[in-house]
C-alpha cells in the first residue's frame, strides 16, 4: 500500500538518495530549503516503511504552481507511485486556486514526457540549454481552470 503524506525532516535522506539514483543534479540541501519554504506542497510516498518517492513544488504567482521536481526510487517505479504523487500535487494546488501547473522535462526523456502527457500535461515550450549539462528542457503544462 502507497501512503502519500508531507515530507518531514526524518525523510532528507530518503530523498537525498533517491534524488541522486534519479537525477543527481541538486545540491541535497536544496531539499531542506523546500521544506522550510514550501511544507505544504513537498510530498513523500511511502511504502512498508520506506520512502520511495517524492514531489515538490509551489506557487510561482498567484493562481500559477510549478513542479520543482517528481522521482520515484528505480526499484518502485512503474507502480503507480509517481501517479499518486502527482495526484496529490494536483489535488493540493487545486485547493490552493491555482489555474495552471507547469514543469520542464529534458527533451530527451520521453518516458516522463509520456507519463506528463498522460496526466493531461501539454507540452507549450522549449527551454533552450537548461540544465547544468547544457541539455534543453521541454516545458509542460497543466491547466486546471478555464480561464
Amino acid at each position: 500500500m502507497i501512503i502519500i503524506r508531507k515530507f518531514q525532516p526524518s525523510d532528507f535522506q530518503w530523498v537525498i538518495d533517491i534524488e541522486r539514483k534519479v537525477f543527481n543534479e541538486h545540491d541535497p540541501y536544496l531539499y531542506m530549503q523546500f521544506y522550510e519554504t514550501y511544507p505544504d506542497t513537498f510530498i513523500v510516498a511511502k511504502i512498508n516503511g520506506f520512502i520511495v518517492g517524492y514531489i515538490a513544488g509551489f506557487l510561482t504567482q498567484e493562481g500559477a504552481g510549478r513542479i520543482f521536481s517528481l522521482a520515484v526510487h528505480p526499484s518502485y517505479q512503474r507502480r503507480s507511485v509517481g501517479s499518486h504523487l502527482l495526484k496529490e500535487i494536483i489535488h493540493i494546488f487545486t485547493q490552493m486556486g491555482v489555474f495552471e501547473i507547469i514543469l520542464e522535462v529534458r527533451m530527451d526523456n520521453t518516458k516522463a514526457k509520456r507519463f506528463y502527457e498522460r496526466h493531461g500535461f501539454i507540452q507549450f515550450g522549449i527551454a533552450e540549454k537548461y540544465y547544468n549539462d547544457a541539455q534543453d528542457a521541454c516545458l509542460m503544462k497543466l491547466k486546471l481552470f478555464p480561464n
